[in-house]
């Protein structure tokens, strides 16, 4: 655990949060407070004011001003000693995250835009955490489907486009011939079975796929 005793534990403490938050390349910079800024990263600025009294709007403004013309630069600040109403309602209007550091490093979040900082980092940390989605088992194929998915494959390869019409008239010639010949009356049987349930089954196939192909 951290134990702040000086403003220059402070400062290490307030960087390391910034990193915490998102902001991986958060350093203090050597030397102090430069132009208002005592934490610097690419994307972040962070003041802090370990002692005295509570943190007022012009200790804010300080800070704002510092970042000049950097308008997506993101502004942090570390007070140890809190903030006015004034102060809390002036971070609210620019968008600055205030943060309240204890004495054992912890800092609390403060007003409208330091809790979306820390929200943003449990969510991601979350989604980080979730695990992977389970693969359902697909549904299996009847091996009744998987024949005629292949016989279908067969007749288009070997019969091309014309498949069904040769199959149908094939299967209607065979209902009518089957039933009146002589001898093998159970091939005859079997085979007349085969043409009452194909001969449709085929001419619906046929006449399904001349429409759809005319569309």
């Amino acid at each position: 655990m951290t134990r702040i005793r000086t403003a220059a534990d402070a400062e290490s403490n307030a960087a390391k949060q910034m990193q915490r938050l998102g902001y991986g390349d958060a350093t203090v910079l050597l030397g102090g407070a430069e132009g208002g800024i005592d934490v610097h990263s690419s994307s972040a600025y962070a003041q802090v004011k370990w002692r005295g009294d509570s943190a007022g709007r012009s200790n804010l403004q300080s800070l704002y001003g510092a970042r000049g013309t950097s308008h997506g630069t993101k502004l942090l600040y570390f007070s140890g000693s809190g903030y006015t109403d004034e102060a809390v309602a002036y971070a609210d209007e620019v968008g600055m995250a205030l943060f309240r550091t204890e004495p054992d490093g912890e800092t609390c979040p403060v007003g409208a835009h330091a809790p979306e900082l820390v929200s943003a980092v449990r969510d991601s940390a979350v989604a980080s955490d979730a695990p992977p989605p389970v693969a359902l088992p697909s549904k299996p194929v009847s091996p009744a489907r998987v024949l005629a998915r292949s016989m279908g494959a067969l007749a288009t390869a070997l019969l091309g486009a014309h498949w069904r019409l040769l199959g149908a008239v094939l299967c209607t010639i065979v209902l009518i011939v089957a039933p009146f010949g002589e001898g093998f009356v159970a091939l005859r049987v079997v085979a007349t079975i085969l043409a009452v349930v194909g001969a449709p089954a085929l001419w619906l196939l046929f006449i399904v796929h001349r429409r759809t192909k005319g569309r």
